[in-house]
């Protein structure tokens, strides 16, 4: 059984996210539907992102107080029952509410999993097994629109769906309940400590949250004002989500043979690349755009298995749920970041505010890395010459 736990994982992370791809379609459409306006629509979806910024340092209190299992028992449940009071729900507050719990549970879920994850996964196999995980969270996304097609997305069917799909999460976590690792964890997360000890690798996540929330919002609405047609600009997302399923998985799999900071570099250079000749390969050819979005997606999803693979190694057992739920929390503030500045910047300059956005923020992440890199290879220097 401990042989395919990993596997097992992984195959949760993936309901666990494809459960959420199916309620974030489902939701905006039904708060449409009543009334709400788009500004209001945006801000109670973050209150999904708002959930762990806010409870960040309490999630691992919250394992420790009621253990993994209960935790995966009760967050699992939670979720059901507040996906099922929202298709009755017709008040913004019981929305706000409603949406915070969720963002607090869901969150709460990946966060366990992704712990167990790193604890399991040994030796050469471990970048392959964290690249399915990378995987499998883009891959949920990218099938809910799929599943929908054949369901009417402005009756209940789509909530039913998505809570029977947590509840199959549910019971296929329960299946390698055995062969849980003892999590180890303090009082509160020790945020400030694993940032202090893996600055160059969060703020990589830091970037990774900007094109991983950012592009899912606004990359239909930047291939239409480019001169896409809606059902073109469309493709543009499942090339995107496509590319971080194969093409990371591949490049977090190369981790075990080459340098994984080595590794970081390449894809945030390729993804500078890719953000800045995104619109010439547009109005090149269609067929250009997908690939250079295919390798983009390819880099993303690799960032942020490479990141789980450091923090798996760079830190103890006792740490591992501190440093993991680092790590998601700077991929979600680099979410919420990115979705206001990519927004305002195309309300300012046009469409090319999300190339922009995405190229300044790569830039100053990859100047912060060879000053890093220059500080370390200064320190190794003075130590190697006494004379210094």
């Amino acid at each position: 059984m401990k042989q395919i736990t990993p596997f097992i994982l992984v195959l949760a992370a993936f309901g666990i996210q494809l459960s959420s791809g199916i309620n974030y379609i489902t939701f905006p459409l039904v708060l449409q539907s009543q009334g709400a306006t788009n500004a209001l629509i945006g801000f109670i979806m973050s209150c999904d992102i708002l959930a762990l910024i806010v409870f960040s340092s309490r999630i691992s209190l919250l394992v420790k107080k009621l253990g993994v299992i209960n935790t995966i028992i009760i967050c699992s449940l939670v979720r059901c029952a507040v996906v099922y009071f929202l298709s009755n729900n017709d008040m913004i507050v019981g929305w706000i509410a409603g949406m915070f719990i969720y963002g607090l549970t869901t969150n709460a879920l990946l966060v366990v999993v992704q712990t167990w994850l790193n604890m399991v996964s040994v030796g050469k196999l471990k970048g392959l097994i964290m690249g399915l995980f990378s995987s499998a969270l883009s891959l949920g996304i990218a099938l809910a629109p799929i599943i929908l097609r054949f369901t009417d997305m402005h009756s209940r069917l789509p909530f039913i769906i998505s809570s029977m799909i947590s509840l199959l999460v549910l019971a296929t976590m329960l299946t390698v309940v055995k062969s849980r690792p003892s999590f180890h964890s303090d009082k509160r997360a020790r945020i400030g400590f694993v940032f202090k000890h893996a600055k160059l690798i969060l703020l990589s996540a830091v970037v990774g949250g900007f094109c991983f929330f950012g592009l899912p919002s606004f990359l239909t609405i930047y291939g239409i004002k480019n001169g896409l047609k809606a059902e073109d600009a469309a493709l543009l997302l499942t090339m995107f989500m496509l590319g971080s399923v194969t093409l990371g998985m591949i490049v977090s799999t190369l981790s075990a043979f080459y340098s994984h900071y080595r590794l970081v570099f390449i894809c945030v250079c390729v993804s500078v690349f890719c953000a800045s000749f995104l619109s010439l390969a547009i109005y090149s050819h269609l067929f250009v755009a997908l690939g250079l979005l295919y390798l983009w997606g390819g880099c993303m999803g690799g960032i942020y298995a490479l990141g789980l693979n450091i923090i798996g190694e760079q830190f103890r057992q006792e740490d591992q749920m501190s440093a993991n739920m680092s790590y998601t929390l700077m991929d979600a503030l680099g979410g919420m970041i990115g979705l206001c500045i990519i927004g305002t910047s195309m309300d300012i300059v046009g469409a090319e505010g999300l190339s922009y956005t995405i190229v300044v923020a790569a830039m100053c992440y990859l100047v912060y890395f060879f000053r890093s890199i220059a500080s370390r290879f200064s320190v190794v220097r003075n130590l190697a010459d006494p004379a210094t």
